[in-house]
């Protein structure tokens, strides 16, 4: 590759950042609506009484949206979803346990606060925030349970259903990252959160990390 051609690719990488910067600063104060993609890192969780579980990793969604009131301060309301793999091992007395693998399902509806840096198109940021998450761990709580009902579109309907032991409980989470602004509309974020859920007197209050990548369009 030749000097020039180095010399236009930084020019216009250049060029390209202080455009946006420009449109940023007509349009600060802007609602936003996005998505992510959410890696989660693996984690064994210990519960009192000798049961634990393994997560995997694995990766779940994100819906964002959002206000941005000034070039450094951002409101977001988020619900994220995650189907993580576990093995556990269940303690069922004092010298008896079980295997279990399962996947558990968690849905957690959160509010963040987040603080930019740098007033200009690409900027690290730091956010915290709170949420609740609802947590179906689809291990049996009780017996099958078997009826028939009626609706409206089928008529009757049979089957037969499996009770599963829920957890809910308040999420806390803090994060660092870096946000672009890639157009007026248009922004890429890439970052690394930590989450905390309170699982109550027996499970504690474990944390999470993740990794996020998402885009958000502004409007």
């Amino acid at each position: 590759m030749s000097r020039s051609t180095i010399v236009q690719i930084v020019s216009f990488a250049a060029a390209s950042l202080a455009i946006s910067s420009v449109a940023f600063a007509q349009g600060e104060t802007r609602w936003e609506a996005g998505a992510d993609i959410v890696y989660q890192g693996a984690k064994t969780l210990h519960f009192d009484g000798g049961t634990n579980a393994k997560l995997d990793s694995d990766t779940g969604l994100s819906f964002t949206f959002g206000y941005r009131y000034s070039a450094h301060l951002e409101a977001q309301f988020a619900l994220d979803w995650a189907n993580v793999d576990y093995k556990a091992n269940l303690v069922t007395g004092p010298s008896s346990s079980v295997s279990a693998n399962g996947s558990y399902q968690a849905f957690t509806p959160r509010a963040n606060i987040q603080f930019n840096f740098l007033d200009q198109a690409l900027t690290p940021y730091a956010m915290a925030g709170i949420g609740y998450s609802f947590i179906d761990t689809n291990i049996p709580s009780g017996r099958p349970v078997s009826g028939c009902w009626w609706d409206p579109w089928y008529g009757y309907i049979c089957g037969t259903a499996q009770p599963t032991k829920s957890v809910n409980g308040f999420a806390f989470q803090v994060g660092l990252g870096g946000r672009w602004d890639v157009t007026d509309s248009v922004s890429l974020r890439l970052a690394y959160e930590r989450h905390w859920v309170d699982l109550g007197s027996s499970g504690g209050t474990p944390f999470l990390d993740q990794g996020r990548l998402g885009i958000t369009y502004r409007f």
